[in-house]
């Protein structure tokens, strides 16, 4: 019941100390026990195959037009429509849609080198605490580790030499997104969002990719458009492998 009411009635208060002892979190004057939490392990959907491969340009489009009716301006959402009407576009907007541009072209053709250069000028692009390029690659770097994906191991090579590079850069949490992302290990929502995308009805993978959207300020569209990016970019190289 306490977890119903707001911080102020809670005795947690600005400055208060934080430790973990004895099990148990402990914030000010109260103590939160963590005995019984169980670690969650996420686990990534299998890229879409066969008939559901077939249904998956559908999706994205489906995806794309989520993005471009809820997604929020000033970052990635301008890679795919114009910002919103009364919305500021933002000043990294361009560079974001350019850069992203060369990279998605680079992974398209393949050229492992080519798009390497193009993430490293996307790491650490945009406000926020995790910059929308740090997103957006984040984003790319989960869909090359889906089992069963078409992005070899030179994909997920590039994505450990991205999260390499960002080591250097900027913030740690948007380091560690990075290097969790290479590695697959991605939050609750993103996960579900790959799952419905591999053929539920429209109605809940509209409501999956709201979800994801709602992520932080741009955090959630800047995911958005990389996920449908990245798996995009995978049904092309799918289609040419047949």
């Amino acid at each position: 019941m306490a977890a119903d009411l707001p911080f102020s009635q809670m005795e947690i208060h600005d400055r208060d100390s934080v430790w973990v002892t004895g099990g148990a979190l402990h914030i000010g004057q109260i103590a939160i026990d963590l005995s019984f939490i169980v670690p969650w392990q996420p686990v990534l959907p299998d890229f879409p195959s066969g008939a559901v491969l077939q249904r998956l340009e559908q999706n994205i489009h489906l995806v794309r037009q989520t993005i471009g009716r809820f997604g929020k301006s000033g970052g990635l959402r301008e890679l795919w429509f114009d910002p919103q009407p009364g919305g500021k576009q933002g000043i990294y907007a361009a560079p974001l849609k350019e850069r992203a541009t060369l990279m998605l072209t680079a992974l398209r053709a393949q050229d492992i080198a080519g798009a390497y250069q193009a993430g490293c000028t996307l790491i650490g692009l945009g406000g926020g605490l995790t910059p929308s390029g740090y997103d957006f690659c984040a984003a790319l770097l989960t869909v090359f580790n889906m089992p069963g994906s078409p992005f070899g191991t030179e994909y997920r090579q590039l994505g450990e030499q991205l999260a390499s590079a960002a080591q250097r850069q900027t913030a740690y949490i948007s380091q560690e997104m990075l290097r969790l992302a290479a590695s697959g290990l991605v939050r609750e929502n993103v996960g579900a969002f790959l799952k419905e995308i591999a053929g539920c009805s429209p109605d809940s993978l509209e409501e999956s990719a709201f979800k994801v959207m709602q992520a932080g300020c741009l955090s959630g569209t800047d995911w958005a458009v990389g996920l449908a990016a990245g798996l995009e970019v995978g049904r092309e190289l799918a289609t040419i492998g047949k």
